[in-house]
């Protein structure tokens, strides 16, 4: 096969295409971010953040209907009766949510919601409530369509939101950007939910069961309590900072996550796309696949993100230099940096205990660690008193604790070593544990000039594993179709 042919073949793999959209629009957020923190500035940029903490509030609580929809769909894929009602009792159970969020809009109205003062959101919220009813359908659409590999209409939903927004806010300022802003999403999900109802890709014919209903609650239940515990990790952290500092150090706070998690969304991006492949090939019974894709997952995607995010410290003070109304923010994002990385460290092992159907396992994990966060984060801020930048701490550790249970409950359900030192080989490796340890002591020194030492650290102690990864990366740009989503 020659270049020519090669390179045809590489673009007209959907996959791909995908991934290059998804990687053009996290560009184009990241970029829009920077331009609306300058834009709004500290004190409105904190206002604008609290709008997305709702926002957000409002997407994990969904009962976990797409998370249970998306594991059903793959479990039972060959059965197209079944999954037509199990797709039928997701959309009743979606329609039931959004008349909650009504009754709750229909409250905000009469009696007002005094924790919304402090940020003066006023009418705004009503905004939100309809992004977060409208959300709620096309999340589930995406679950569905990903399913079924119809990416076309999964990349526009993923695109629009970041597409409209860098279009409005050029036409703004301040108060009224914020509103241009909501109504910019509000466009961008009418638009994809019409999208996804012209794919006709749901089958209407399905049965309405109490039965169906029941099998998607029991298992999205448990799927919910995972999600939004775990979501609740950074979201509670991020609503203490909100609640016990002020509203500029909320601004420089939520800055902080948009720039850090702007790193990692692109591999995040990789694995939401496999992740019914993942689920299907580690609901095998062959436990000799299992480990192979739980070790080939895990060392590829784990390391690469400790790799991209060094080098992204070594980036940030550039960054900061030409926006100076947050030149004050380095160490805040390098902690949040940090913090994000422990999370990769559970990558494979989760999947696992979902597609073993150990739901409940995952959402024992992802409270105990809520639980552990929430404790921290208040002990830090009420008995010690420390600075808004070291509440993040708290969610450093819960990460660390959450990627260590994942590790534990999968190695137990591989009948594998679960003593505390072969589940820390497995959590935190040598090769990667030393460099992390590295760069929380150059970070603390706030010294911007020491920050490329993680990096030159990581990559002494990763040189066989960057091998490894720089293979695969050729193996997949020969034979795209490997990656594809079967």
């Amino acid at each position: 096969m020659n270049a020519m042919s090669k390179i045809k073949r590489f673009f007209a793999n959907k996959v791909f295409l995908y991934l290059i959209t998804r990687y053009i629009t996290f560009f184009l957020q990241f970029a829009v971010s920077l331009y609306i923190a300058i834009k709004l500035g500290p004190f409105y940029f904190g206002i604008w953040g609290f709008l997305l903490l709702l926002i957000n509030y409002f997407q994990i609580i969904n009962l976990g209907i797409p998370y249970s929809a998306t594991i059903l769909l793959v479990q039972h894929k060959q059965e197209e009766e079944r999954v037509a009602n199990y797709e039928k009792s997701s959309f009743v159970m979606v329609l039931i949510l959004d008349c909650i969020i009504l009754l709750l809009a229909l409250y905000y109205y009469f009696f007002g919601i005094v924790a919304f003062e402090k940020y003066e959101i006023g009418s705004l919220f009503y905004l939100v409530c309809i992004i977060a009813m409208i959300s709620h359908f096309n999340y589930l659409f995406t679950s569905i369509y990903r399913v079924k590999k119809r990416l076309f209409e999964v990349a526009f939903f993923q695109t629009s939101i970041t597409a409209l927004v860098f279009i409005t806010m050029f036409f703004a300022e301040k108060e009224l950007l914020l509103s241009m802003l909501l109504i910019a999403y509000i466009v961008a999900h009418v638009l994809s939910l019409f999208l996804f109802i012209r794919g006709k890709q749901v089958n209407i014919k399905g049965k309405l069961t109490l039965h169906d209903i029941k099998i998607v609650f029991n298992k999205g239940i448990m799927l919910f309590i995972y999600n939004f515990c775990f979501f609740m990790i950074v979201l509670s952290t991020r609503t203490i900072v909100s609640v016990y500092y002020t509203v500029d150090q909320f601004g420089l706070f939520t800055f902080s996550y948009t720039l850090t998690h702007a790193v990692i969304l692109l591999l995040e991006a990789f694995s939401y796309l496999i992740f019914p492949r993942v689920i299907d090939k580690l609901h095998s019974k062959d436990v000799s696949e299992v480990k192979g894709t739980i070790q080939s997952l895990r060392s590829n995607y784990i390391s690469l993100s400790h790799g991209l995010m060094y080098v992204a410290m070594i980036c940030f003070p550039i960054f900061l230099y030409f926006i100076p109304s947050f030149k004050d923010s380095l160490l805040m994002i390098n902690l949040m940096a940090l913090t994000l990385l422990l999370y990769a460290n559970s990558f494979g092992y989760n999947s696992f205990l979902m597609a073993r159907n150990k739901e409940k396992t995952v959402a024992f994990n992802a409270f105990m660690v809520l639980t552990v966060n929430i404790g921290i984060a208040l002990l830090l801020v009420l008995l010690f008193k420390v600075s808004f930048e070291y509440v993040i701490l708290a969610t450093m550790f819960s990460y660390f604790v959450y990627a260590y249970l994942c590790v534990y409950f999968g190695k137990k359900e591989l009948q594998q070593k679960t003593d505390f030192f072969a589940v820390m080989r497995e959590c935190f490796p040598f090769r990667l544990f030393i460099p992390f340890l590295v760069a929380i002591a150059v970070v603390l020194m706030e010294n911007s000039f020491l920050l490329f030492i993680p990096f030159v650290v990581f990559v002494f102690l990763n040189l066989q594993t960057i091998k490894e990864i720089y293979v695969s990366f050729k193996r997949v740009l020969s034979n795209p179709d490997i990656v594809d989503v079967q």
